[in-house]
Protein backbone atom coordinates (compact mmCIF):
# COMPACT_ATOMS: atom_id res chain seq x y z
CA UNK A 1 0.00 0.00 0.00
CA UNK A 2 1.24 3.51 -0.91
CA UNK A 3 0.87 5.64 2.80
CA UNK A 4 2.17 8.85 1.16
CA UNK A 5 3.07 10.46 -1.87
CA UNK A 6 5.20 13.61 -2.48
CA UNK A 7 5.91 15.91 -5.48
CA UNK A 8 8.90 18.00 -5.25
CA UNK A 9 10.38 20.28 -7.64
CA UNK A 10 14.74 20.11 -8.09
CA UNK A 11 15.47 22.83 -5.55
CA UNK A 12 13.46 20.67 -3.18
CA UNK A 13 10.45 22.24 -2.44
CA UNK A 14 7.37 20.08 -1.74
CA UNK A 15 4.63 21.16 -4.49
CA UNK A 16 2.36 18.65 -3.34
CA UNK A 17 1.98 16.38 -0.65
CA UNK A 18 -0.69 13.51 -0.06
CA UNK A 19 -1.44 10.96 2.26
CA UNK A 20 -3.26 7.63 2.18
CA UNK A 21 -3.02 6.31 5.70
CA UNK A 22 -3.60 7.11 9.61
CA UNK A 23 -0.53 4.60 10.42
CA UNK A 24 2.08 7.86 9.26
CA UNK A 25 2.33 10.95 8.78
CA UNK A 26 5.73 12.69 7.43
CA UNK A 27 6.29 16.40 7.35
CA UNK A 28 6.66 17.86 4.15
CA UNK A 29 9.54 20.47 4.61
CA UNK A 30 11.43 17.71 6.92
CA UNK A 31 11.02 14.88 3.92
CA UNK A 32 11.57 16.92 1.50
CA UNK A 33 14.61 18.52 2.55
CA UNK A 34 15.74 14.70 3.45
CA UNK A 35 15.06 13.38 -0.14
CA UNK A 36 16.82 16.08 -1.60
CA UNK A 37 20.30 15.70 0.34
CA UNK A 38 20.02 11.87 -0.70
CA UNK A 39 19.65 12.79 -4.34
CA UNK A 40 21.97 15.13 -4.17
CA UNK A 41 24.73 13.17 -2.68
CA UNK A 42 23.88 10.20 -4.86
CA UNK A 43 24.66 12.63 -7.85
CA UNK A 44 28.11 13.55 -6.00
CA UNK A 45 28.48 10.10 -6.90
CA UNK A 46 27.50 9.98 -9.85
CA UNK A 47 24.62 7.66 -8.93
CA UNK A 48 20.46 7.81 -8.96
CA UNK A 49 18.26 7.09 -6.31
CA UNK A 50 15.86 4.62 -7.09
CA UNK A 51 14.34 3.03 -3.78
CA UNK A 52 15.51 3.33 0.06
CA UNK A 53 14.38 0.60 2.53
CA UNK A 54 13.57 1.33 5.84
CA UNK A 55 12.64 -1.39 8.35
CA UNK A 56 8.61 -1.55 7.14
CA UNK A 57 9.10 1.02 4.28
CA UNK A 58 10.40 1.74 1.28
CA UNK A 59 11.12 5.17 -0.58
CA UNK A 60 10.47 4.55 -4.31
CA UNK A 61 11.48 7.42 -6.55
CA UNK A 62 10.39 8.77 -9.93
CA UNK A 63 11.98 11.37 -11.74
CA UNK A 64 10.59 13.35 -14.55
CA UNK A 65 12.93 16.61 -15.88
CA UNK A 66 12.36 18.89 -12.64
CA UNK A 67 10.24 17.04 -10.90
CA UNK A 68 10.66 14.27 -8.02
CA UNK A 69 7.87 11.88 -7.04
CA UNK A 70 8.39 9.66 -4.26
CA UNK A 71 6.08 7.17 -2.96
CA UNK A 72 6.45 6.10 0.65
CA UNK A 73 4.92 2.20 0.41
CA UNK A 74 5.10 -0.85 2.71
CA UNK A 75 8.40 -2.82 2.07
CA UNK A 76 6.58 -5.47 0.30
CA UNK A 77 5.20 -3.77 -2.38
CA UNK A 78 6.82 -3.83 -6.29
CA UNK A 79 8.78 -1.22 -7.13
CA UNK A 80 8.01 -1.52 -10.73
CA UNK A 81 4.54 -1.22 -9.88
CA UNK A 82 4.72 1.96 -7.72
CA UNK A 83 6.68 3.73 -10.27
CA UNK A 84 4.68 2.69 -12.93
CA UNK A 85 1.54 4.45 -11.10
CA UNK A 86 4.30 7.38 -10.21
CA UNK A 87 5.44 8.12 -13.89
CA UNK A 88 1.56 8.34 -14.55
CA UNK A 89 0.98 10.89 -12.31
CA UNK A 90 4.69 12.61 -13.12
CA UNK A 91 3.22 12.73 -16.77
CA UNK A 92 -0.18 14.27 -15.97
CA UNK A 93 1.07 16.86 -13.36
CA UNK A 94 3.58 17.84 -15.89
CA UNK A 95 0.78 17.93 -18.51
CA UNK A 96 -1.73 19.96 -16.28
CA UNK A 97 0.83 22.29 -14.68
CA UNK A 98 3.56 22.63 -17.30
CA UNK A 99 2.95 26.85 -17.08
CA UNK A 100 2.70 26.88 -13.39
CA UNK A 101 6.03 24.60 -12.86
CA UNK A 102 8.42 26.75 -15.14
CA UNK A 103 7.74 29.70 -13.10
CA UNK A 104 10.03 31.38 -10.56
CA UNK A 105 8.34 31.17 -7.37
CA UNK A 106 6.53 28.41 -7.79
CA UNK A 107 2.95 29.12 -6.66
CA UNK A 108 1.87 25.73 -5.18
CA UNK A 109 -1.85 27.44 -4.67
CA UNK A 110 -2.06 26.10 -8.32
CA UNK A 111 -2.23 22.90 -7.87
CA UNK A 112 -5.18 22.94 -6.01
CA UNK A 113 -7.33 19.88 -6.79
CA UNK A 114 -4.83 17.50 -7.94
CA UNK A 115 -4.96 15.64 -5.08
CA UNK A 116 -7.93 13.98 -6.05
CA UNK A 117 -6.15 13.12 -8.97
CA UNK A 118 -3.43 11.81 -7.25
CA UNK A 119 -6.06 9.46 -5.26
CA UNK A 120 -7.15 8.11 -8.16
CA UNK A 121 -3.94 7.22 -10.13
CA UNK A 122 -2.29 5.99 -6.59
CA UNK A 123 -4.54 4.90 -4.10
CA UNK A 124 -7.58 3.63 -5.69
CA UNK A 125 -6.13 1.23 -8.31
CA UNK A 126 -4.93 -2.43 -8.27
CA UNK A 127 -2.37 -3.93 -10.15
CA UNK A 128 -0.79 -6.90 -10.00
CA UNK A 129 1.24 -7.89 -6.53
CA UNK A 130 0.98 -4.27 -5.07
CA UNK A 131 -2.01 -3.20 -3.09
CA UNK A 132 -3.71 0.01 -3.74
CA UNK A 133 -6.14 1.45 -1.24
Amino acid sequence: MIHEIFIIEEGGKCLLHCSNSEKIRIEEGLFSSFTTAIRIFANELDETVHTVELKEYKLIFFALDELMLIAVSDKADSKLNVQRKLALAANEFKRQFKDIICTDPVNIAGFNGFDKKIATILFNSQENDTSFS
